[in-house]
């Protein structure tokens, strides 16, 4: 029986370390939101391993790019908002996504080679939960608002 739970929360972290939704919401995109701090300077941290992985595959150029990931932080901000204290003053969410290295010849999968820091979206407490532009119903093809700040502060992995 200790087994069993063993493997059970193995299976859980690695899903929350690999970007699998822990329910299937077509408003959220793929990957774990963590709130690191609810209060005050709210901070969020979204794992958008899945999206980079489809980047990645795709050899979708960087402004694209840029463009999915800074539509869906919003769309992953939108769906946490609920986790994040109604008075904080800020709300930030890091966009994170797994590194992976060379493939283990025991596992037969590639490894993990760290995190990357990939942007910071951030907005004002009081825009987001007023939802200033109606930015958590925007539609797929709607252009985000000029008021988001979405600073890239690191690269994706070679296309």
């Amino acid at each position: 029986m200790h087994q069993l739970v063993r493997l059970i929360r193995i299976a859980t972290l690695v899903a929350a370390c690999t970007g699998v939704p822990a329910r299937a919401d077509e408003s959220k995109p793929p990957g774990n939101v963590i709130v690191a701090r609810p209060a005050g300077d709210a901070l969020l941290i979204w794992n958008a391993s899945a999206d980079v992985a489809a980047i990645v595959a795709n050899k979708t150029a960087d402004a694209d790019a840029k463009a999915l990931l800074e539509r869906d932080a919003a769309r992953a901000l939108a769906a946490s908002l609920a986790k994040v204290d109604a008075a904080a003053s800020s709300i930030s969410l890091r966009v994170i996504y797994e590194k992976t290295g060379a493939v283990s010849p025991v596992y037969g999968t590639a490894t993990f080679a760290g995190v990357g820091r990939y942007a910071t979206l951030r907005m004002s407490g009081r825009d987001a939960r007023g939802d200033r532009d109606r930015w958590r119903e925007l539609a797929g093809d709607s252009p985000l608002p000029a008021w988001f700040a979405f600073d890239v502060t690191g690269d994706l992995p070679e296309r």
